[in-house]
Parts: structure tokens; C-alpha cells; sequence
């Protein structure tokens, strides 16, 4: 018989086993999952592998604006904190970087570009609903569904927006006019053309105006200095933001409709004013997260019922079961050699939490084992 046929693992708490969603978070789904809190620890890792674990983690989209070098070495130590605030801290590592959330993704990119991003996205989604009247309500409708946006590795960013701008019958009058790039595959939740186009240009510093009767784009220079009025829904945060805005920029007029401001100032001023307004939730966001989780892996109990098994097929099989084991250096001769190594298994029957149960096994193996709220670390460091 195969001796992962014989470890069956005993959890406590059913959430452990539940299965992987197939699709990205958005929404209310999204804010859950980066408001959960987790402890990181990375030390050596690349910028783009830290993304990529923290988006499998969180089923979170999480963007990385095209000037921010994926190779970078970041080291991030936290204790338990919101995954938003890792990702801010993970931007703090970088001068100039910061983050931005929002209902479909969360992107990491130079400071100005990130924080001037809602704001375009809002303006350019204005813009196309200006057409309402004025083209019919198949084009319109076609121009604003949510559709799959994803592409293919050593993607074209001029040939993405083209491919895009066809499918949803709009026309780029001046596509050439887009600068020639190549981009990595990238799996994204469904978009509408006008927010990839808004996420996508504004990495080259450009954005869309839209044509006054037709489902026509222009691609232009973002100008900082272009003033127009953007509504910013502040909610609860009104007296911190309002008292920091008035501080900061003192010569912009805010009209407050309750907890809700009108603003009409430079594209510039709006990106400032969103900063603050960015900076005050996560500033909540961190002042919550003092809880540890309920199916925290250090509290769940955890069982063993086998005989024997290989550490490497009992990692596969704990993996299986949706709980995280990350193996540094995993594919090292050293730590295969552990792997290939066979144990026996009788000794764990007893539920213990996860604070004893993991490091009980794997302790006499691994030189470091830390069992966090969402996975166990494996060392021979």
C-alpha cells in the first residue's frame, strides 16, 4: 500500500480543508482577504516572488508597474498585521513606491503613478459614460463589461490594447503612439477595456481621452497640471483626512457633502489628496490587526494516523490538505536528501496544536521551524 494512502490528517477546523478558489477575489472578497491578518518573514527573496506568493496566498490579483524591478532583494520582518500592510511595507523597502487597493487588484508602483491611478481610473470611466446618449446601448454595453483581460507571455502592450479595443468594437486612433514593450504572461480578474487601458498606459505616463460621440480613443500625455473636480467617498475617515489635507494643501477648496468632498483642483494636488485618504485606511487597517485568526495554524490541532512515510511524501500530503509547507532551498541536494528520508509515524498520534504538533515532527530534521498563522517554514538554517 502507498504510504500516503495510509496518512490521513485529522484538522480540527473544517476552513483548513476547504479548496482553493479557481478565480481572483474582488470586492468585498478582496478586502477580506488583504484586511486578514498574517506574520512574513523574508530574507533574501525577490520582489517578484514575494508578490507572486503573497497573490496565491491572499487569491488576490497584485500588480507590478513595469519600472519596478521584479530581481530586487526585499527583506520584510512583521508580526501579525493585515496582508495589505505587507504589501506596504514590502513597498517601503523600495524609495518612492507605493500601493494601491482596489475593488479587482492591488498594484505596486512609483509612488506618483500609484497614487494618481484611482483617480484616472474614475476620470477615464466618466469619460466613456459621458457616451451614454450618444452611442447605442450594445456598444456601451460592450465598452463597459467586464471581460477577460489576461495575456500570453512576451505580450505586446500596444498589440494587447489593440486586441482588446477590437474585441469590445472601440478603435485607438492612435495606437502607434503607444510605446514598444514586452510584458511577462499575467493572469488577471475580468476588467473592463477602459481599466486595463488606464492600468496599462499609465505605466508609460499616458492615458486615454475619449472621442465626444463614438467609442474612439485618443492616447495622451498625463498632464499633471490638468484640473478637474474628482469626488472622493472618505467615509469615517473625515476627521483625520480633513484635518491633514487642510495642513498639507491649504489652498484647495473642499466641499463636504456629509462624509463625501468635491474637490476640483490639479491632477497633481488630486494624487496628493489620495495618498493622505490611502494612508488613513491603512493606518486603521494596522491599529486592528491584533487578533490571531481562528484557523490560525498555530492554534488548529493536528493528528497523525500512518505508520510510515517519506518527509517528502508527508509535506505533499499536508500540502494537499490546503495547509502551506514552504521548504527553503527545497530544491537542494541537502534538503532532497531529507526529503527522501523515512519516518515513522506512529509517535504523532496525539492532537496537539500546531505550535507543537509541527515542529514535534519536523524538528529533528530541520534546523528551523516556524509554524505561522498560514504556513510552516522549513530550514536547514
Amino acid at each position: 500500500m502507498n504510504c500516503l494512502n495510509m496518512v490521513t490528517i485529522l484538522i480540527s477546523c473544517l476552513v483548513c480543508m476547504s479548496d482553493q478558489q479557481a478565480t481572483f477575489k474582488t470586492g468585498k472578497d478582496l478586502q477580506a482577504a488583504m484586511a486578514k491578518n498574517i506574520k512574513w518573514s523574508s530574507i533574501g527573496a525577490e520582489l517578484g516572488n514575494q508578490l507572486e506568493d503573497l497573490q496565491q496566498q491572499s487569491e488576490v490579483a497584485i500588480l507590478r508597474d513595469r519600472r519596478i524591478d521584479p530581481h530586487r532583494v526585499i527583506q520584510v520582518e512583521t508580526d501579525f498585521v493585515p496582508r495589505v500592510q505587507v504589501l506596504k511595507q514590502i513597498s517601503a523597502r523600495i524609495p518612492h513606491t507605493a500601493v494601491f487597493v482596489s475593488d479587482s487588484f492591488t498594484f505596486l508602483g512609483p509612488a506618483m503613478a500609484v497614487d494618481r491611478l484611482p483617480i484616472l481610473l474614475s476620470r477615464n470611466a466618466e469619460q466613456v459614460n459621458s457616451l451614454r446618449k450618444k452611442i447605442d446601448t450594445g456598444a456601451l454595453r460592450r465598452l463597459t463589461a467586464k471581460v477577460d483581460v489576461s495575456w500570453d507571455e512576451l505580450a505586446e502592450p500596444r498589440q494587447m490594447l489593440l486586441d482588446q479595443a477590437t474585441f469590445v468594437g472601440a478603435i485607438i486612433l492612435n495606437a502607434n503612439d503607444i510605446p514598444h514593450d514586452v510584458w511577462a504572461a499575467r493572469r488577471l480578474p475580468k476588467l473592463s477595456f477602459v481599466e486595463l487601458a488606464t492600468v496599462v498606459l499609465n505605466q508609460f505616463d499616458l492615458t486615454i481621452k475619449v472621442s465626444d460621440n463614438a467609442a474612439e480613443f485618443t492616447v495622451i500625455p498625463i498632464d499633471p497640471d490638468e484640473s478637474f473636480e474628482h469626488r472622493y467617498l472618505v467615509g469615517k475617515f473625515r476627521p483625520t483626512v480633513a484635518k491633514t489635507w487642510q495642513s498639507q494643501l491649504p489652498d484647495v477648496e473642499i466641499k463636504w457633502n456629509g462624509s463625501n468632498a468635491a474637490i476640483t483642483t490639479t491632477l497633481l494636488n488630486h494624487a496628493r489628496l489620495n495618498a493622505i485618504l490611502q494612508e488613513a485606511v491603512f493606518a486603521v487597517a494596522s491599529d486592528s490587526a491584533t487578533s490571531i485568526p481562528q484557523d490560525s495554524l498555530r492554534t488548529t490541532a493536528y493528528q497523525l494516523k500512518a505508520e510510515r512515510a517519506t518527509l517528502g511524501e508527508l509535506i505533499e500530503n499536508f500540502r494537499g490538505g490546503t495547509i502551506t509547507i514552504e521548504v527553503v532551498d527545497e530544491t537542494s541536494d541537502a534538503v532532497q536528501a531529507i526529503l527522501k528520508e523515512s519516518i515513522s509515524l506512529s509517535e504523532f498520534s496525539e492532537k496537539l496544536p500546531g505550535t507543537k504538533f509541527f515542529p514535534l515532527i519536523f524538528g529533528r530534521h530541520f534546523k528551523r521551524v516556524e509554524v505561522q498563522d498560514d504556513r510552516v517554514v522549513l530550514s536547514l538554517d
